[in-house]
């Protein structure tokens, strides 16, 4: 053996020495790669085939022996696959009817009608507007068991405001902005003229180009109070519901209000919030780490996990979404034949409910969330789905 064909020989053993072990997967790995991303599953085989022929070529080339350089194993991407149900979780009508009521979509007048809370167990609060802008939107109440419809009060400015609605001490909250100032308006619960509380001055972003952007208010009602915080700069202030001298409520600097009588700081996701202050007693609340948390309950993966660590559930399904009233999560489920459903999960009783199977063929209905309820269009009725005990 000459010498070329020695130091090609050592060449060769030192590269195979040091070639990662095939994973026993490999082929699982590169098939599903192929499957569920197209062609970028021969990304892998490629590359490797790639690290061989350059190895080859180094060998082949000669020069002054060198040892060669580490190769260092990657892992193989992650591929998501569903977790698999053995049955698709039955109608919520059949395993909570009392957390699902049905709501016109119209009210008498035949005006649409735009659920937003509750103003007690029974009576849900709403709102009328007609499409684009509306000078004068109106507020609505509809009992669920007598089923009727009550006009509440006619609301002088447009209707986005009405976002911040909040319910608390006998009276309906909201804002409105007039001459670079927010007014905090109610009306009592049971309807009547609105009446202004307090007003100050707005948090503007001046740009004499393009317009002004108006930052409005979260609101919440609670203890003879209303609270309210920028969206901006967030910060909590308050005013007795009777009306006065604001103040501002020590220890909230940047705090926004979440759900009464709780503010935090926004996080990611929705409903989500870290730095948890509780307005009334002052009590404050520690963030498990990677979690999206509400006030009880935190979402990490598949799994619902309460704050203080002494509960743990197993998601029935993927894609956690919202956490809504407290009790509340939006899952995907997929079953064997690879249907696919929207479901709740109902982390106060532990059950699962669907609202619809997905069908390819047609686009499913729009889920509205909101901090306290979710709703959905059902031929000419909402069906919401709320805690009938807050």
């Amino acid at each position: 053996m000459n010498d070329v064909e020695e130091a090609l020989r050592r060449t060769f053993a030192e590269a195979e020495a040091r070639m990662p072990a095939t994973p026993p997967d490999l082929l699982r790995q590169v098939t599903l790669g192929r499957i569920r991303r197209g062609r970028r599953g021969l990304v892998v085989a490629t590359a490797t085939a790639t690290c061989l022929v350059i190895w080859a070529a180094s060998a082949v080339t000669w020069r002054a022996p060198a040892p060669p350089p580490a190769i260092t194993a990657t892992p193989a991407p992650r591929v998501h696959e569903h977790r698999i149900v053995e049955e698709i979780a039955p109608p919520l009508e059949q395993v909570l009817p009392s957390v699902i009521a049905e709501v016109p979509r119209q009210v008498p007048n035949g005006k649409n009608f735009t659920p937003k809370l509750f103003i007690d167990p029974r009576t849900m609060l709403g709102y009328v507007s007609k499409k684009g802008y509306d000078p004068a939107p109106q507020l609505w109440a509809y009992k669920l068991e007598s089923q009727t419809f009550q006009r509440l009060a006619v609301i002088d400015y447009p209707i986005a405001p009405v976002d911040s609605l909040a319910v608390g001490e006998g009276v309906i909250a909201w804002f409105k902005y007039v001459d670079r100032d927010i007014h905090i308006m109610t009306v009592p619960v049971t309807g009547g003229t609105p009446r202004t509380v307090v007003s100050f001055p707005a948090e503007l972003d001046v740009d004499k180009k393009n317009g002004d952007t108006i930052y409005g208010v979260d609101l919440a009602v609670g203890g003879g109070r209303i609270f309210w915080s920028s969206t901006k700069s967030g910060g909590v202030n308050q005013v007795p519901v009777a009306g006065g001298e604001p103040s501002f409520v020590p220890g909230t600097e940047g705090l926004r209000l979440f759900s009464w009588p709780w503010a935090g700081r926004p996080a990611d996701g929705p409903a989500a919030m870290t730095n948890l202050l509780n307005l009334s007693t002052g009590e404050r609340l520690d963030d498990p780490a990677r979690a999206r948390c509400d006030v009880v309950w935190c979402l990490t993966g598949t799994q619902a996990t309460r704050r203080d660590g002494s509960q743990v559930l197993d998601l029935p399904g993927d894609s956690p979404r919202s956490l809504v009233a407290g009790r509340f999560v939006t899952l995907t489920q997929v079953d064997e034949q690879g249907r696919k459903a929207e479901v709740i999960f109902d982390l106060a009783t532990s059950r699962a409910g669907r609202l619809w199977i997905r069908d390819d063929r047609k686009a499913s209905p729009t889920l509205y969330t909101d901090t306290e309820m979710l709703y959905f269009k059902r031929g000419d009725k909402w069906a919401v789905i709320h805690d009938p005990d807050r």
